[in-house]
């Protein structure tokens, strides 16, 4: 049996109202232990739950911890709004690494409900390279396994309204759903 302990009653990343891009709402992380360290890619938004604040853009932050409670953050994103599949920005990280590279699948939309699963790739968890979409259709919490299965990529993703398993060899072309 595992048994969960919470070490705060507090939220690890607050919105930083010194940052525009960040100021409303952060949430939806995503974390990985690497190297000793607890990294962190978090959506920030500059629109409060309430409609306050920007014009709702999502983009991705970085934030990196010792001992996964304190952490130092980016001051700048490291993932834009600047592509057009995009426009809203990217939103929901998902971080796995196989080999030498980092993975990060996420949802990238236009509008409202219009959600894809994106991917980009980092060698160092800053510096990200989209490689497109992966699933074109309505699709959102896709993740990689962090380890490949018998030479294939294994990637969770959720058709609503359930959970679906899908197969790669180059992380294009999807089967087996």
């Amino acid at each position: 049996m595992i048994k969960l302990k919470r070490l705060s009653d507090q939220p690890i990343p607050l919105p930083k109202k010194e940052h525009p891009w960040e100021a409303a709402a952060v949430f939806n992380c995503a974390a990985i232990y690497d190297n000793g360290l607890v990294h962190m890619i978090y959506r920030a938004t500059d629109i409060a739950p309430n409609g306050k604040e920007g014009p709702y853009i999502n983009r991705l932050g970085y934030a990196v911890s010792k001992d996964g409670i304190h952490f130092n953050r980016l001051e700048q994103p490291i993932l834009l709004n600047n592509v057009e599949r995009e426009e809203r920005g990217p939103e929901d990280p998902r971080i796995v690494k196989i080999d030498d590279i980092f993975y990060m699948m996420y949802t990238g939309g236009r509008f409202p409900e219009d959600f894809r699963i994106c991917l980009a790739t980092s060698k160092n968890l800053i510096d990200w390279e989209r490689q497109d979409i992966v699933l074109d259709e309505p699709n959102k919490d896709a993740s990689l396994f962090p380890e490949k299965i018998k030479g294939k990529y294994v990637m969770f993703h959720r058709r609503e309204p359930d959970i679906w398993l899908a197969y790669s060899d180059d992380l294009i072309t999807w089967y087996d759903h």
